[in-house]
């Protein structure tokens, strides 16, 4: 049975992973980036509260939860919308794997900083000479997959991509905060898929409001209805991510959230390495050979190392 729960958070992994390629096509027949995380939050919104109407939890939030409580722990799903939008942005800049381990190593450095300082609620715990070592492999690791050791790479020149990959790592950061912020409204709801569902739909709201501000019609999602006839699969990204989201709170209190985070981390990496190589969900096609296959090895390895110690 642990096997199952193992292979569980593995493919909730690789779901998240295809969720930036989907959503990225997605994006090409909405025309905005905006409308497509907001068709994707929309829908983890509902099937969130779907299931959390279902579940034993209670559906309401208690007045005391508002006056008591600080008012960071609404904005998990605003963080959630510039994670996901980013990762829309770059993910055909610079391909899945780029788009995989550079949110990944965004990730750890924040993870670093809320350990070290407490943020967000987290329990405190100074950064260790170990954890320090992780992040170095995970940086060599990066380096490696993303072609940096290269004086060119098979595309031409990387100085291009830069900015894109600044703003991966950063997608990472925020991402990590998300986790973090989203973690503390669980425990003071005492539910986790509450979490998900009210980050979910915060998320929505404010993709909406942006939506208004910036003009962008609805009626953008007609190429995309038309275009889903052929590629039906580019309206399950909000799918995946709700999974995701649930799937960590189903998994986290059976085998550890350290082994969720680990064995999702596998699922990550693999998907968007097979989605590279073979230019799945129409995305460009970027074989991954001997290099980029070590470097995310040491990305997975430097990642388990950071989480178990």
């Amino acid at each position: 049975m642990t096997v199952f729960f193992m292979l569980a958070a593995v493919l909730f992994g690789a779901g998240i992973s295809a969720q930036g390629a989907i959503n990225s096509k997605l994006s090409e027949y909405v025309h905005s980036p905006y409308l497509s995380s907001c068709i994707s939050f929309c829908m983890g919104a509902v099937l969130l509260t779907a299931a959390l109407l279902i579940s034993p939890y209670p559906f309401l939030i208690p007045a005391e939860t508002f006056r008591s409580e600080p008012w960071w722990i609404w904005v998990g799903g605003a963080l959630g919308v510039i994670m996901l939008t980013s990762i829309i942005t770059i993910f055909p800049k610079i391909g899945a794997v780029e788009a995989a381990v550079l949110p990944i190593f965004g990730q750890l450095i924040t993870g670093v900083l809320i350990d070290q300082f407490g943020i967000a609620g987290a329990l405190q715990t100074d950064i260790t000479v170990q954890k320090i070592l992780s992040i170095l492999i995970v940086i060599l690791g990066v380096l490696m997959a993303t072609g940096s050791f290269r004086k060119r790479e098979q595309t031409g020149s990387s100085s291009h991509k830069t900015l894109w990959r600044a703003l991966g790592i950063l997608a990472g950061m925020v991402g990590s905060l998300q986790t973090a912020i989203n973690g503390y409204l669980g425990t003071v709801l005492d539910s986790a898929l509450h979490a998900a569902a009210i980050s979910f739909t915060v998320g929505a709201a404010v993709l909406l409001i942006l939506l208004a501000v910036l003009r962008i019609p609805l009626s953008n999602t007609r190429d995309a209805v038309a275009a889903g006839k052929k590629y039906w699969w580019i309206w399950i990204g909000g799918f995946l991510g709700s999974c995701f989201v649930f799937g960590n709170a189903w998994l986290a209190p059976i085998i550890g959230t350290g082994q969720v985070v680990v064995y999702s981390l596998v699922g990550q990496l693999i998907c968007s390495a097979v989605i590279d190589h073979y230019g799945l969900f129409e995305s460009s096609r970027n074989r991954i050979d001997t290099v980029k296959f070590v470097g995310l090895l040491l990305v997975l390895i430097g990642s388990v190392l950071f989480q178990i110690l």
